[in-house]
């Protein structure tokens, strides 16, 4: 809580931390040349770059969201989890619904 404001997007990452850790993952911060990815989830073989947010729907909120991926190439899987309803999925980057990743046995 930051004076009276809740902050959501913050306890919205620590919900996916959570689940991410519970399923299994080994999760970092990952650093795209100065610009934070909320996780670098690892399982396996398998690499998963993670941004959260409560919404992507103003456009202000996906330059910043999805800018984060920039530059980065497709070997890990890029992953946007909003409670936005409208799927913003790109050719490379996968949306999930908050409410259908914590119904996730595997990303």
């Amino acid at each position: 809580m930051s004076g009276n404001r809740y902050d959501v997007t913050h306890n919205l990452e620590n919900i996916v931390l959570n689940e991410l850790i519970y399923l299994g993952y080994e999760v970092t911060v990952f650093d795209n040349r100065g610009r934070a990815i909320d996780f670098r989830a690892t399982k396996g073989d398998k690499l998963y770059l993670i941004q959260v947010a409560y919404s992507v729907a103003e456009e202000k909120a996906y330059d910043r969201e999805f800018s984060a991926f920039a530059g980065i190439d497709n070997t890990a899987k890029k992953i946007i989890i909003t409670n936005d309803d409208i799927d913003y999925s790109t050719s490379t980057v996968y949306h999930y619904k908050l409410r259908d990743f914590l119904l996730m046995d595997e990303l």
